[in-house]
């Protein structure tokens, strides 16, 4: 037998050559995007306590529902860019193996040349100010473990490891509260990149010995933290980042330590182990439904949180506040991102963005600040819908053909409605069509980016209702139904998340794993009968035939092709006999059930 092996390796050395070279790299590739996938495991459970002490201390986070974040460290330095290499993706990353894999003491060393000469802690509160923004949260340290204070625990700091020698923090929180700013902290509690011990570092201290977590937590983290929740006045924030596996015994000890020491500080849930005051939604995400109790999303204004030179892909002032509002429409709040730059500044794009985002906030604040979510729990195919009190604020988006602003399902009645801006206070008529109340419009009003109409109700209620068993499908508009109201046989409803640059995360509902007689059903009010093109949004491989019937019979079936990334697909026109409440059933008949997932039904009235 011995003997058959070393024939068979002695004929066959070119095959045996190619297995050895590709097998480890195909080992490593796998490892790589399994680390890659596992990066959101490190936020750890959206879970919060019920703490009693909740409501005193949530003011701030509840009322202001819009926030900025600062990503600004040693990374900032490097922008992206490590030994004349350019790494695309999110550049507080870089250090990490994933990345340029940049050694601890070769990357503790850039901070003798980091020297951020141009920071102006009182032009960036007023950035914040100016935006519209209620507070800051800024990274007092990422997971490269460079502390940007004053920390006597670690030399490793913005004041003795750099030129600039002084304490940005400090500035910033004094800028702050002068100008009447909420002020924050973000720390790396678990994850430290150069400190022994910490998660992701060196797993050897300098004189040999092994580092352990617990060194690394009672030597650096838990005194640094000490030191941000004392030496900066009142924080209203304390931003713990990726508890990942961290034991519980320790995020115990932070938490106790910053309700001693600040007691109104606000914790989000990323400090682990539900011991937070507010959920953190997965970064980027805007959900799509409503969501109950205290929680944020937060999201950068480009693609990178830290600065990188090539990243000039900032939101334009429609899409910040098409995010803002369609966060506080879910319920939530908004935490925006900016990255300023090696010089401490923040990029010229970035500022003109959000200071004109600002200027409509002010116009109109009722719409974000103290505001309540929509009562039909998912934006309308026209835009959004906000509310204090008995009023609604319709923030329109995108203009129906006819100019009519439908609410479909709106149980409560109207008394009045008048445009918030654009022509300011201009009364407009409204009627209802059958169970379809809808605002006249004679003409589009000028109300850049977005024009808001405040709708004044009679409360018969603490709250507008409005029916949310049914998707109204809208006679003058694209309108799309998502996976995620559909109701679901033999089939799989799931959220799924992914990059499309490193740490660049996307958020999706679909269908897939498609069983015998899978089925997705919407339940839908149909304002006008009549035919109606139908595409459906989908990814999947090869081509794929997909059926689609109403309760009344009508069926059309098509195959389209499919690919990787989510695309929309004509399928055919669907007629609806009769006005009124309908199902439509989406099915998969050929295809790899496996890989095909249905994102959204699209149907557009042909009139």
């Amino acid at each position: 037998m011995k003997k058959d092996v070393q024939y068979w390796i002695k004929h066959n050395f070119l095959f045996v050559l190619l297995v050895l070279i590709i097998y480890p790299y195909h080992l490593n590739a796998q490892s790589t995007d399994k680390n890659e996938e596992s990066m959101d495991k490190m936020w750890g459970s959206t879970k919060v306590s019920s703490d009693k002490m909740l409501s005193e201390r949530s003011k701030l986070f509840d009322e202001s529902n819009y926030g900025m974040f600062i990503h600004w460290g040693l990374y900032s330095s490097l922008s992206g860019k490590w030994k004349n290499k350019t790494y695309y993706g999110i550049g507080e990353w870089i250090m990490n193996p994933r990345v340029a894999n940049i050694p601890p003491k070769e990357y503790m060393s850039i901070a003798k040349n980091f020297n951020p000469s141009n920071f102006d802690a009182k032009a960036i509160a007023q950035l914040a100010k100016d935006a519209g923004m209620k507070y800051i949260i800024i990274t007092s340290k990422h997971h490269e473990g460079f502390a940007m204070f004053d920390s006597k625990v670690s030399d490793f700091n913005i004041v003795d490891a750099t030129p600039f020698a002084r304490d940005p923090m400090k500035e910033l929180s004094a800028a702050c509260h002068e100008l009447g700013l909420g002020f924050g902290f973000y720390y790396s509690h678990y994850q430290d990149w150069t400190a022994p011990g910490g998660h992701g570092g060196p797993t050897i201290n300098d004189d040999g010995t092994k580092a352990t977590f617990e060194d690394y937590f009672y030597n650096k983290c838990k005194p640094q933290v000490k030191e941000i929740c004392s030496n900066y006045g009142k924080i209203d924030f304390v931003w713990f980042d990726t508890p990942g596996d961290m034991p519980k015994k320790y995020v115990i000890e932070l938490v106790d330590l910053v309700r001693k020491l600040q007691p109104n500080a606000m914790l989000c849930s990323r400090v682990g182990y539900g011991l937070g005051d507010y959920a953190s939604k997965g970064d980027m995400e805007v959900p799509s439904l409503k969501m109950n109790g205290l929680w944020e999303t937060c999201d950068t204004h480009n693609d990178s949180w830290s600065y990188a030179w090539y990243d000039n892909n900032y939101k334009s002032p429609k899409e910040i506040l098409h995010r803002l509002i369609s966060t506080v429409a879910r319920g939530g709040t908004y935490l925006l991102n900016v990255g300023p730059d090696a010089q401490g500044v923040v990029p010229a794009l970035s500022i003109k963005y959000l200071t004109e985002a600002g200027k409509w906030i002010q116009k109109q604040p009722q719409v974000i600040y103290n505001a309540g979510p929509s009562p039909w729990n998912y934006g309308l195919p026209w835009g959004d819908v906000t509310t204090q009190g008995q009023s609604m604020y319709l923030s329109v988006f995108d203009w129906p053909e006819d100019n009519k602003i439908y609410l479909p399902g709106l149980q409560s009645t109207i008394l009045s409605a008048k445009i918030l801006n654009g022509k300011e206070g201009e009364t407009l008529d409204f009627k209802q069509d059958k169970d379809w109340p809808y605002i006249i419009v004679s003409e589009r009003p000028i109300g850049e980016p977005i024009t808001v109409i405040e709708v004044t109700m009679k409360m018969n209620s603490e709250t507008i209702v409005a029916d949310t068993t049914m998707n109204g499908v809208f006679p003058n508009i694209e309108t799309p139904l998502m996976a995620e109201l559909a109701e679901v046989k033999n089939a799989k409803l799931e959220s799924v998340r992914w990059m499309e640059k490193f740490g660049e995360w996307k958020h999706a509902y679909h269908v897939s794993n498609w069983g015998t007689n899978g089925q997705a059903q919407w339940t839908v009010n149909v304002q006008s009968a009549g035919y109606y093109y139908i595409k459906l949004q989908y990814k999947g491989e090869g081509r794929l035939v997909w059926e689609t019937e109403t309760d009344e019979g009508i069926m059309i079936q098509n195959q389209q092709a499919a690919t990787e990334k989510y695309q929309s697909y004509p399928m055919g026109i669907l007629e609806f006999k009769e006005a009124g409440k309908h199902t439509i059933s989406v099915s998969l008949i050929e295809g790899d059930p496996s890989t095909s997932c249905l994102k959204t039904v699209i149907l557009q009235k042909i009139n």
